[in-house]
């Protein structure tokens, strides 16, 4: 059953991930009842029963849920576990597992984490193209309770209409779980501001996988006035150093 599960395809959500959320949780709830019933689920989670059941594909196909069965499967439990006791890592842990398990949610992430960064619109539409959406489905507007699980899992982040694959949490989807960095107590919102300078700020650059340089920006830094004079005294500090174990 679970291979068949890794190999099911992905469905469209019926709500929000809020709703969703609610729903797995009332599904670990009932978890003691021998043949628990939609109606049960709904009744625990205060919702309508045709909201439980519409969502019962998707969480199927996410292997959050039994295929035969209104049970969680372990990993749904383990996700249950972590939102009623407000554990992020154990729900983090989850939800990596179940991209990681999952073909169509793992071919989104690694599509995210081959180019860093996609529109949000864009991305919406390879969900879209995976589930196979008609333009009058209903639930297409359910489907940004998807990025929002990709999101409370830390493994993207979704600001100003753009989504960025974070990397650090999922690593090469082999199934390696990644060590969880210590938070920088000197970053604030992905920019890490300098102790020596006030009001300074750096800016990571990317010169290939496992290189990158920062740059030192003043606080009253201006593209246009400033960026011509730092490409130039880039060029003049940096063209006469030696390539490390260059001979001399």
């Amino acid at each position: 059953m679970a291979d068949q599960t890794k190999k099911a395809r992905l469905q469209a959500p019926g709500g929000s991930w809020e709703s969703l959320k609610k729903i797995i949780r009332a599904y670990h709830a009932v978890a003691d009842n021998e043949s628990p019933t939609v109606e049960d689920v709904a009744k625990v989670a205060g919702l309508q029963r045709p909201v439980v059941s519409g969502n019962n594909n998707f969480l199927r196909s996410a292997g959050i849920l039994q295929e035969n069965a209104n049970k969680l499967t372990p990993v749904g439990d383990r996700l249950a576990t972590g939102l009623g006791i407000n554990n992020p890592s154990l729900v983090d842990s989850a939800i990596r597992e179940i991209v990681r398990s999952q073909e169509g949610l793992a071919y989104l992430v690694n599509l995210l984490k081959a180019r860093s960064t996609m529109p949000v619109e864009a991305f919406r539409g390879e969900i879209v193209m995976i589930i196979g959406l008609d333009p009058d489905s209903r639930n297409l507007q359910f489907l940004k309770a998807i990025l929002d699980m990709l999101q409370e899992g830390r493994i993207v982040n979704v600001e100003n209409d753009e989504i960025h694959y974070k990397g650090t949490y999922v690593g090469d989807m082999s199934g390696r779980a990644d060590t969880i960095p210590k938070r920088d107590p000197l970053k604030v919102d992905g920019i890490s501001k300098s102790p020596s300078i006030p009001g300074s700020h750096t800016v990571p650059i990317s010169l290939g996988v496992g290189r990158l340089v920062t740059i030192e920006l003043p606080d009253d830094w201006t593209p246009s006035r400033d960026l011509p004079k730092l490409l130039k005294m880039l060029e003049l500090a940096l063209s006469d150093q030696e390539a490390p174990g260059e001979p001399r």
